[in-house]
């Protein structure tokens, strides 16, 4: 039996280390800026921009791309490793995808040039719907992890948008008739410890200070989950998985009546560097949840669409990892990636049975918005991926093929410095080292030498790198490119020098294997960790007394545990 304590424990942990990574990603942004742009023109007024990254400090444009080289205005030629999944193709079998919604286009600019009727490249959702819907849904149906003819799918724009569609799609079909807005009501969201759901400002699972309670729904405490984080130095993978089954089974049990939903990603994209989960465990876990009458929403956004290279189920398409692994989610979630990665922005939660009750109650998604299936093109790049998306199954195995040998190398080289893992054409690895301020070190360094080998991996916050190439990238270029950005990650841990009993996994608290007496134990013995900083951010964060030095504000955390 798990206790109270180390829940409330395991609480605080995560509520921190979300502020730990915005900070990382602040201080990473500061340095990779003031390397790769200090002294050319951007292309663009970048005082003027405030975008992904601070005020000033945004990427340069960029001017055309071949394969993954992006020729960017002012700083040349880069090797784009990741770009968090948002392509999935280029050069002619780009084109041959855009080709249906291109030839939209000339035409409906022919009719309207000439003051005709056009056909239509965008509709808003209030007056109606493309043409275009018609054959997405065709297209969609044969890839959708399910036995059942009874689904239905809400569509967004992209994927933060789609995992909120997911979340009330799930609470309507566990509880429908349910008044959500009474004191109550089973709303929450469950999210891992380690968790990525968008941007950090309004998705579940993502940073401080909105993310961690976006939009009033992720629940306070976060469940275990099998990262590295999480992990007991010495402890086998069967005693790690039976540990973390049990204190999930106990985190459901304490937060059963406030949950509604629980997320899971059965590959994680930048929390855990594209780290799979072992599909065993997370079988386990699903069944866990919706034996309590939990709605489950495995997002698919970053590994689904056939990016994960999994062998498909029998009479399965391998679209969603859901399929292969039977994970048996109630919705599941797919990304940007379906518009093929050429900006016709388009996302979705498809709910895998239940829509005859959803007609039957006149009811949606709560999530929506102008643009939600508004465009035309889109649909059509997405009909146009999917009929052929099981003719890329062997190029993103090739991909897979060439990228692993260099990965598992770099694990050899690093000493456990680095942990790289994945899967396909989804791939990434963590500096281990687990004070996270000597990750960020490690990784401002790391993104200085891949400045200056131009290649560019999707740097995560957590301290590593993700790699999603394009399924038509070639391997050979790729493996030399992926060759490089290890060299980088490889001798900026030499550099660093860490000793062995400095890496993840940590060492077990005192008293981490009795049944009932770790909470209070674990709790101080990481507080013993941080520095003075991150303890009065804590405090901020739980409204306590920052004054004093780190043993005063730990003794006033340890008294919220």
């Amino acid at each position: 039996m798990i206790d109270h304590e180390t829940l409330k424990t395991s609480t605080v942990i995560s509520e921190f280390s979300d502020t730990i990574k915005t900070k990382i990603d602040d201080f990473l942004t500061d340095g990779i800026m003031t390397t790769s742009m200090s002294a050319p023109p951007a292309g663009y007024e970048v005082d003027r921009f405030a975008g992904r990254y601070a005020l000033g400090k945004n990427l340069p444009a960029v001017a055309n791309k071949a394969g993954f080289c992006f020729n960017r205005v002012g700083s040349g030629e880069v090797r784009v490793l990741g770009g968090a999944c948002s392509e999935v193709l280029g050069g002619a079998n780009l084109a041959n995808l855009l080709n249906d919604g291109y030839e939209l286009e000339v035409r409906a600019m022919e009719a309207l040039k000439n003051a005709k009727p056009a056909e239509v490249l965008s509709v808003h959702t209030s007056a109606g719907v493309p043409q275009q819907m018609d054959h997405f849904l065709s297209s969609l149906a044969p890839h959708l992890p399910t036995t059942s003819d009874d689904w239905c799918v809400n569509l967004q724009a992209e994927g933060a948008s789609a995992v909120h569609a997911a979340i009330d799609m799930g609470l309507q079909y566990k509880q429908g008739g349910a008044d959500f807005n009474s004191a109550g009501a089973r709303t929450r969201v469950g999210c891992g410890a380690s968790s990525y759901h968008g941007p950090a400002s309004t998705s579940p699972g993502g940073a401080t200070p909105l993310g961690a309670q976006a939009k009033g729904l992720t629940h306070r405490a976060r469940y275990p989950v099998p990262s590295p984080f999480c992990r007991r130095r010495g402890e086998d993978d069967d005693s790690f998985h039976e540990r973390l089954l049990l204190e999930f089974n106990a985190y459901l049990d304490m937060y059963e009546n406030e949950i509604g939903v629980i997320l899971v990603e059965p590959q994680w994209g930048s929390s855990v560097a594209a780290m799979p989960w072992p599909p065993a465990l997370l079988r386990e876990y699903i069944k866990a949840a919706k034996a309590r009458g939990m709605a489950v929403v495995a997002d698919e956004i970053m590994c689904g669409l056939g990016r994960h290279g999994a062998e498909p189920a029998a009479g399965g398409t391998g679209c969603f990892l859901s399929e292969c692994w039977d994970l048996q989610p109630d919705i599941v979630t797919f990304g940007k990636s379906i518009g093929g990665g050429a900006g016709h922005l388009l996302s979705g939660a498809v709910l895998l049975d239940g829509a005859a009750k959803f007609k039957e109650a006149s009811r949606t998604a709560f999530q929506s918005h102008t643009y939600a299936a508004a465009s035309a093109r889109a649909l059509a790049n997405g009909a146009s991926l999917l009929d052929s998306l099981e003719s890329w199954r062997p190029s993103v195995r090739a991909i897979g093929a060439a990228v692993e040998p260099v990965l598992q190398e770099l694990n050899e080289a690093s000493n456990g410095a680095v942990l790289a893992h994945g899967q396909g054409a989804l791939w990434g690895g963590m500096f281990t080292n687990a004070d996270p301020a000597a990750r960020t070190e490690a990784n401002l360094k790391f993104k200085k030498r891949c400045v200056d080998q131009r290649v560019l991996p999707y740097f995560v916050p957590v301290g590593g790198f993700m790699i999603t190439p394009r399924y038509d990238d070639d391997p050979d270029m790729l493996a030399a490119a992926t060759k490089d950005m290890a060299q980088c990650a490889l001798e900026t841990v030499r550099e660093m020098g860490w000793a062995p009993s400095a890496l993840l996994p940590i060492e077990s608290p005192p008293h981490a294997g009795a049944a009932t007496s770790g909470g209070s134990s674990s709790c101080s013995s990481l507080l013993g960790r941080l520095n003075k900083d991150t303890l009065k951010g804590i405090c901020k964060d739980l409204s306590l007394d920052v004054t004093g030095d780190e043993d005063a504000m730990a003794s006033r955390i340890l008294s919220k545990c």
